[in-house]
């Protein structure tokens, strides 16, 4: 619940306190108390300007201001997605698979000799035992998912740059979960693609 006094649709004072609008009053000697209106929630909004209105009439952001806006959201998150990447190895455990990981990964088969082993740590900090191949699987497995992470980042780009609205761009979700999360729908719709062809 809101109490206000409104002015051409928009607030000039709005409080959820009654009687804290009303001691602001001797403040602005232009209103009085008999001014103040009670307001539901759901009959104000706050317009991208930071003030307060009766519903339907709060300004909106400009389209290409908020395409922006949510472009720098989106490059945050995938920094966030990729920096924190994991997958599942067709070796059977869930490996990190970010920058670093890769890394390590490409270190540990400079120095191991095909036929050798070495316990290698996944992403549940379980150890396993691993041969160079392995390694090798999983360093490609890595660099899988982080073109699908580039494919996901493209689709959410895509998105934001076709919405024709304001509320259709902010309808786009966008964090490194959701983006993880198209990752995966992506690879399995085109593993599934790809499972239908025949030669």
């Amino acid at each position: 619940m809101k109490y206000g006094i409104v002015k051409n649709k928009k607030f000039v004072l709005i409080d959820d306190d009654l009687q804290r609008l009303k001691n602001t009053l001797p403040f602005m000697p232009q209103y009085r108390a008999e001014q103040i209106a009670e307001y539901a929630d759901d009959e104000v909004e706050q317009g991208h300007d930071g003030n307060w209105y009766e519903k339907g009439h709060a300004p909106q952001k400009p389209l290409e201001e908020a395409k922006a806006e949510k472009l720098a959201e989106l490059a945050t998150a995938f920094e966030k997605a990729s920096a924190n990447a994991c997958c599942q190895s067709s070796l059977g455990f869930e490996i990190n698979a970010d920058e670093t990981a890769n890394r390590n990964i490409e270190g540990l088969t400079l120095v191991l000799q095909p036929g050798e082993s070495t316990l290698f740590r996944a992403y549940d900090n379980s150890f396993h035992e691993v041969t160079r191949e392995e390694l090798e699987t999983m360093r490609r497995e890595i660099v899988k998912n982080s073109q699908w992470l580039y494919q996901a980042k493209w689709t959410l780009e895509n998105r934001i740059a076709t919405a024709e609205t304001v509320e259709a761009l902010e309808a786009i979700m966008v964090s490194p979960e959701a983006l993880a999360e198209l990752a995966g729908v992506l690879r399995e719709t085109a593993a599934g693609e790809g499972d239908g062809q025949t030669e």
